[in-house]
């Protein structure tokens, strides 16, 4: 859970029921920059994000919040019932995605061999106590070894040119694309099937001359990807499966 930086500098005594409110209901996280209008975000881990504009008080939020509060409430327990990765114990048999395909983890007796792929994961079982951060940095090195070719064919498909591709370990964000032109990819896409990847490469290169999210913006995803809407429910229903 992230921490709560919501704090009650509010003008006036609170009624009863907003004092019951603000006991019952926070945001998680308030980021504020500067933006004009206010988003709620359910995150993977089924806490609440409030993106808001600089000036925008906190009793402001909070009164947004409680409109928007069976919405909330309702997309945090979907979020709650999609399938999770779950603990991990990183034992023989535990199965871990790659591409959108499950592979069980094979530990070699006596050895001290780092991640390698074949038809399993393989792992030396003098490196079991450091398994969590072994598959973290083959992850992230798969990530830069196959995101930024696909961004770069499909770009070359679509008659793209972003300036700069970046991998990233954002947790918020699938994948950004910065006002230079700059697109960022955080490495646990990797684990997603490679069409999934490819909606979010083709979303993100779409940004580079549409940047905000109207209908004109998807109807450029669809003409890429007819069948998008597929793939962004999959990443949508999935995303707490591409953990660690």
């Amino acid at each position: 859970m992230l921490h709560n930086p919501l704090k009650t500098h509010l003008a006036g005594t609170p009624t009863i029921e907003m004092k019951y409110f603000m006991d019952s209901f926070r945001p998680d996280r308030i980021i504020r920059s500067r933006r004009r209008t206010i988003s709620l975000e359910i995150t993977p881990d089924a806490t609440l994000v409030v993106r808001a504009p600089l000036r925008v008080t906190d009793k402001w939020i909070l009164m947004i919040i409680e409109e928007k509060r069976g919405w909330i409430e309702k997309k945090i327990a979907e979020t709650k019932n999609r399938p999770a990765s779950g603990e991990r114990h990183f034992v023989r048999g535990e199965e871990f995605l790659f591409l959108g395909r499950l592979y069980p983890l094979e530990v070699l007796e006596g050895s001290n061999a780092g991640i390698s792929l074949g038809d399993r994961l393989y792992i030396g079982e003098g490196r079991l106590p450091e398994c969590r951060e072994l598959l973290k940095q083959w992850y992230a090195e798969k990530a830069a070894e196959i995101l930024p070719a696909r961004v770069a064919g499909i770009a070359a498909i679509l008659d793209y040119v972003p300036k700069k591709i970046r991998i990233s370990d954002t947790r918020r964000r699938w994948a950004s694309c910065s006002s230079t032109g700059t697109l960022s990819f955080c490495w646990r896409l990797i684990l997603a099937p490679p069409e999934v990847i490819d909606y979010v490469v083709i979303h993100e290169l779409v940004h580079l001359r549409q940047p905000d999210h109207s209908d004109r913006f998807w109807a450029k995803v669809e003409k890429a990807m007819p069948e998008y809407q597929h793939h962004r429910r999959w990443l949508r229903e999935n995303e707490r499966m591409l953990a660690i």
